[in-house]
């Protein structure tokens, strides 16, 4: 890739990612983007056929920034930069409610949660990878499990956004680990 396409990869990505805190995803505009960006239309469309292309693209990019600022759960206190695995994704969400309450909510955001479960099911799937390892058994394919650990925290995400956030950050991922650690440990054989 050439430096201009990269420089406009970066004005599009920064632009959407700013625009969510400030607007319902409904409301953004292709014109809201570029003009942000301070890009041409077509040249938009050169990129990415729609802004739903463009927004995962930039959660992606937002999300690989947040993991390289992280380091690897801890399999003895199961704990990842002494918070819970889930710490992050509540943090980031906190920081875009406007976005997530929105799109967690709406009928019309079915594409993006398929897509923001799948990613949370693959990360989950990675940084369990420790306890797998450790693991003297398994009874649930961490496949499953990881599945099941994505919807939960979704469901958890929904809630906490729905409540006003009167949990503070820590405290949801603290409560999110409370309640599902004991099933991972236990199907693992690491419960005793």
């Amino acid at each position: 890739m050439d430096k201009r396409y990269r420089r406009t990869e970066r004005a599009l990505t920064e632009a959407v990612i700013q625009i969510i805190k400030e607007k319902t995803w409904d409301a953004v505009t292709i014109e809201d983007i570029v003009s942000r960006a301070d890009i041409a239309r077509k040249t938009f469309y050169a990129h990415y056929e729609n802004k739903e292309q463009l927004l995962w693209k930039s959660l992606e990019t937002h999300f690989e920034m947040i993991e390289e600022q992280t380091n690897e759960l801890n399999i003895n206190t199961l704990l990842m930069d002494k918070k819970p695995l889930s710490y992050p994704i509540f943090k980031h969400v906190k920081e875009f409610k406007l976005f997530y309450g929105n799109v967690l909510n709406s009928a019309n955001s079915a594409i993006f949660l398929f897509q923001f479960i799948d990613y949370l099911s693959q990360k989950s799937f990675e940084k369990h990878k420790p306890l797998r390892d450790i693991a003297p058994f398994m009874t649930v394919s961490p496949e499953l499990m990881s599945n099941i650990l994505s919807g939960a925290l979704v469901g958890a995400l929904r809630w906490w956004l729905n409540s006003d956030m009167q949990d503070s950050t820590e405290e949801m991922a603290y409560r999110f680990s409370q309640i599902t650690a004991p099933g991972v440990m236990q199907s693992m054989g690491l419960d005793s």
